[in-house]
């Protein structure tokens, strides 16, 4: 399987011109294929290793779900808890109508929450060393200090997560950050995760991006730059980076029904899918049956990277492909190239 998985790899960096990139497949029963292909930076000679770490993007938006999973299983809050409810200590600051949605339906993007903080506020969090604690407090008023809009309806919201991140600030009386670590990364043995632009391999952004649709391959992003990512306000979107042996330890929960740390029937709450025919998202993960044979993917991209995660439709493998390069081209052809070492052969 290693052999068959270097040499996917060797064939999308050749036909792609990605600088790096990872691939992973992981067993119901534990077993984990792991290879690395590339340089750490386009140009460069040193290349990359199983121990470094990639960032996932919004892949991360499922993790931040099943912490606040945890939290629901150690009694520390609730499913189903207006989102209003969370935030006391800003009352005066949140409109009525967040009294109705609940946290659940911000999880899967349908409270009516709007899909990011303004570009000034984006700038404005480039630049903030305050507490981020404060940061996302701040996020919340400029979230919920207006009515929801459309409630019901699928709108893709990083604001709402880090509105998520804002109350698991409050719920477990620490920071989200630490949060994570003690509550879900400590327990699943995860050691290599952090925050923002990983050490060693350097992302690469585009050459021209408009809208949604990032084109040409560009030059490296210096990982200490607070620009080789989003502004940290937005971690419990998608500002995680960890190795691909740790990131399959969180992808097994979903192969074992929760493997004990988390119930099967989150497992499945985590999993639901709205009623509804139309477009949407469980909690960080979406029905991926357009690629036959898989039943949930989950993609993210930071502009810089690309990370996609599958399932298969039996729930006996997971794959995962991570590229340090951000191009739209390279995400969409990272779900194939999942999709291709889940194949059998």
């Amino acid at each position: 399987d290693r052999d068959r998985l270097r040499e996917l790899l060797v064939d999308f960096r050749d036909r792609f011109a990605a600088p790096a990139l990872g691939g992973a497949v992981l067993s119901r029963a534990g077993a984990l294929d792991v290879e690395v292909i590339g340089s750490r930076r386009r140009g460069g000679s040193d290349p990359v290793a199983i121990e470094d770490q990639w960032h996932i993007g919004s892949c991360a938006k499922s993790i931040t779900a099943a912490l606040y999973a945890r939290l629901v299983e150690r009694g520390d809050t609730e499913w189903g808890v207006p989102v209003g409810d969370f935030f006391p200590d800003l009352a005066d600051r949140v409109d009525t109508g967040w009294s109705g949605p609940t946290l659940d339906e911000v999880l899967v993007c349908r409270s009516g929450m709007r899909a990011n903080l303004s570009r000034a506020e984006m700038l404005n969090a480039w630049k903030d060393t305050s507490p981020m604690t404060e940061q996302r407090t701040r996020a919340v008023v400029s979230a919920l200090s207006r009515s929801p809009r459309s409630r019901g309806a699928f709108r893709y919201s990083n604001l709402g997560y880090n509105v998520v991140g804002a109350a698991i600030d409050r719920i477990a009386g620490i920071p989200f950050e630490r949060a994570l670590q003690i509550h879900l990364l400590d327990p699943l043995g995860i050691s290599s995760a952090g925050f923002g632009p990983p050490p060693d391999i350097w992302g690469h952004k585009p050459k021209l991006k408009v809208g949604s649709l990032a084109a040409g391959r560009g030059s490296p992003a210096e990982p200490a730059s607070n620009r080789s990512d989003n502004p940290a306000v937005m971690t419990p979107a998608g500002r995680l980076h960890l190795t691909l042996t740790d990131w399959a330890k969180f992808q097994h929960l979903f192969l074992n029904e929760g493997n004990d740390l988390l119930k099967p029937a989150t497992i499945e709450h985590l999993l639901a899918l709205p009623q509804d025919k139309g477009r949407g998202m469980a909690m960080g993960w979406v029905a991926a049956d357009t690629l036959g044979g898989i039943s949930y993917g989950m993609q993210g991209s930071n502009t810089f990277w690309a990370a996609t995660a599958l399932i298969d439709i039996d729930f006996e493998r997971t794959a995962m492909v991570v590229v340090n390069d951000g191009r739209t081209s390279l995400l969409r052809r990272s779900a194939q190239l999942a999709a291709s070492i889940l194949q059998p052969h």
